[in-house]
């Protein structure tokens, strides 16, 4: 009888244990799969005031008259306080320049190519999927606004290299913090076929923000707004595969390129500015009346 109890008392502990392993076995799983999903960014409420009254789902029309109205009212005061009728004609020379340039430089990117698709640019639009993109010249930078089927859905602005010369993208992302808060940073491709690269991210209901490091081949950081709703049906929208040109890089041009060229010294102007991250636009990006 002793040995049968004994038996018995056995035989409980040995489920009681094939039960406890297998419910840590669970846990264990449900810690794997939980560790496997990538962290979520944070949220921000500063996201919002950064759009500067900029919508999602604008129209490029609609986009155009909100920065038309922010230059006018930028350089009217400027315009009253001339001393004279010469100073008043060269602010709005100036200020009628800037609007066209804003106004030509509009591009829808059906096809043909252009030089936005080997530039930095590159990875951030489609060809035939009816999408367009219109530059805008910043405070800090330039300021380049995406489209899909007519609707606005991305902000990638570029910093001048004068904000954040001398800083490191620890410091200037220590800087953004100081404005969105705590945000996740990750190393990758940030995108489908993207140059894997360093970026810093936050969000909001409607909006990812992240600041990408451009160093490695531009020189230059960015800080990249994009319209959730669209994010989660780009796969949908972009019916055509997405079509990359052959990225110039200044040092590597420079070392390859044809013998005239290469003994021409101002083949490449701005070579040591580039590879030192002094400069950030390209000799081969769009100028300026593009």
């Amino acid at each position: 009888m002793l040995a049968g109890v004994m038996t018995s008392a056995l035989a409980v502990g040995v489920v009681a244990s094939l039960a406890a392993d297998a419910d840590a076995q669970r846990r264990g799983r449900r810690g794997r799969r939980q560790a496997q999903q990538p962290q979520r960014a944070p949220m921000s409420d500063a996201i919002g005031p950064a759009l500067q009254g900029i919508e999602w789902g604008w129209s490029p029309d609609k986009l155009m008259e909100h920065h038309r109205r922010k230059i006018r009212s930028e350089f009217q005061p400027r315009i009253n306080k001339a001393r004279d009728a010469m100073t008043e004609d060269r602010l709005r020379h100036q200020r009628d320049q800037i609007l066209r340039r804003m106004r030509e430089s509009f591009i829808e990117f059906n096809g043909q190519t252009t030089g936005y698709d080997s530039g930095f640019l590159r990875d951030e639009f489609t060809h035939g999927n009816r999408e367009a993109m219109l530059r805008v010249r910043g405070e800090n930078g330039d300021d380049y606004y995406f489209f899909i089927q007519g609707r606005l859905w991305k902000w990638f602005h570029a910093f001048d290299a004068s904000v954040f010369q001398g800083a490191d993208f620890e410091q200037f992302t220590q800087a953004l913090q100081g404005r969105f808060g705590e945000g996740l940073m990750t190393t990758g491709a940030p995108d489908e076929g993207a140059d894997e690269r360093q970026w810093m991210e936050w969000q909001d209901e409607t909006t990812r923000v992240r600041a990408m490091d451009n160093t490695t081949f531009y020189g230059f950081y960015s800080l990249v707004f994009e319209d959730k709703r669209t994010l989660s049906r780009l796969d949908q929208l972009r019916t055509n595969r997405r079509r990359r040109g052959r990225r110039s890089h200044a040092l590597v041009d420079a070392v390859t390129g044809d013998g005239d060229e290469a003994a021409n010294s101002d083949a490449n102007p701005d070579i040591v500015d580039r590879i030192t991250g002094n400069i950030r636009r390209r000799q081969d990006a769009p100028d300026d009346d593009e």
